[in-house]
């Protein structure tokens, strides 16, 4: 049964708004930045509304952010901040996402994030990105699989030749 763009865009909203609260509540409890960074908020966007997307897979979120935040931390421990070094690092997180195949745009946001916010701590990459990332694809695993009709992580059919 196809669902209602109503309906699609209350299950989204619902999914991600119950994933944010988990990892925020976790944060809290725990009085620190263990599971929760902003970019996060675009990658709601991707697993929860668009799901089947090969943006929003698993690898694609885990190591995206992975990616991008290791370039941030990089060019944050290494050379000053300035326009040019900021541009720099988002071009090299996407051209490593890219050959890595793993593009996950929110993931573009962690060198700004890390460098225009003076995280230089390599712990960053523990917590809050691996972490956060690998616990919103689990609670975005088990909130799809409650949904009927649901598939994620989705798999792409290769072509036959």
């Amino acid at each position: 049964m196809k669902e209602s763009r109503l309906l699609k865009a209350v299950i989204s909203a619902v999914g991600a708004a119950l994933c944010i609260w988990t990892l925020a509540a976790v944060d809290h409890s725990f009085s620190g930045n263990w599971l929760l960074m902003a970019p996060f908020g675009a990658t709601m966007v991707l697993i929860f509304g668009v799901h089947h997307s090969p943006l929003a897979q698993p690898k694609n979120v885990v190591f995206g952010h992975l990616i991008t935040a290791a370039v941030g931390l990089l060019f944050v421990n290494t050379l000053a901040v300035t326009p040019l070094t900021l541009g720099i690092a988002v071009g090299f997180g996407l051209f490593l996402m890219l050959l890595l195949d793993v593009p996950h745009p929110p993931a573009g946001g962690n060198p700004l994030l890390l460098m225009m916010g003076g995280h230089h701590d390599w712990m960053f990459l523990l917590h809050p990105v691996l972490l956060g990332s690998v616990a919103t694809v689990i609670l975005a695993t088990c909130y799809h699989r409650l949904i009927p009709g649901h598939i994620y992580p989705y798999k792409m059919e290769e072509p036959k030749l």
